[in-house]
């Protein structure tokens, strides 16, 4: 998994996959859970983390640009549109994961009102649902039949997909062949990028 995406040509049986994840928002920035129900903008900083992405993609071979719908996502499509000159398209399944109640919260909000709850979920976020909202399968039922769609639409080529930490960590973890459990230790930062490849339904590092 490359931070810096790789320029070797693609293999014709095999799809390039950027995985970008968005610039920072002010809910990030106060470490607040942000979801599909949660909408804000990038703020100065997400900006300017949006415009570096742009500046590691300009001039390499990217076919087709996606994004999530939610509008941090767009925005950080939007600036990557103009260095790569291609329109970014939009898909709902690469939206967030729902986090239900803990929407909007910070991570001591959640623990002084749903301590037993937040446990239960750190130890089986795949199973695990958050109150009212999604766990990792929940999310998984949606991305990966996505991914695999376009997988087999972009034989031989690279893509860039905008999306956000959930669905960026679940498939890391199936890269990396790590439990969501370690997810935190996958380095999903705000505007970081991460080089995946499927050839024959086999997902790995570029």
């Amino acid at each position: 998994m490359a931070a810096d995406p790789v320029a070797s040509a693609v293999p014709a049986d095999a799809t390039r996959f950027l995985l970008v994840r968005h610039g920072e928002t002010d809910y990030n920035a106060e470490g607040r859970w942000q979801g599909c129900r949660s909408d804000p903008p990038l703020n100065a900083r997400g900006h300017a983390q949006a415009e570096a992405i742009a500046d590691v993609l300009t001039g390499r071979r990217v076919e087709a640009l996606y994004t999530s719908p939610q509008r941090r996502a767009r925005e950080t499509a939007a600036l990557l549109s103009r260095r790569l000159v291609l329109e970014p398209l939009v898909i709902e399944d690469l939206r967030e994961m729902d986090h239900g109640e803990w929407e909007g919260k910070t991570k001591a909000e959640i623990l002084a009102r749903w301590a037993r709850e937040f446990e239960a979920f750190e130890a089986d976020p795949l199973h695990v649902r958050r109150p009212g909202g999604d766990s990792y399968e929940d999310l998984a039922a949606r991305v990966w039949p996505t991914l695999e769609r376009l997988a087999d639409h972009h034989r031989g080529e690279t893509i860039a997909l905008v999306t956000h930490g959930g669905p960026v960590r679940l498939i890391l973890s199936r890269v990396l062949d790590r439990p969501l459990t370690e997810r935190g230790e996958f380095g999903v930062d705000n505007a970081s990028v991460f080089t995946v490849e499927e050839s024959s339904g086999q997902w790995l590092g570029g």
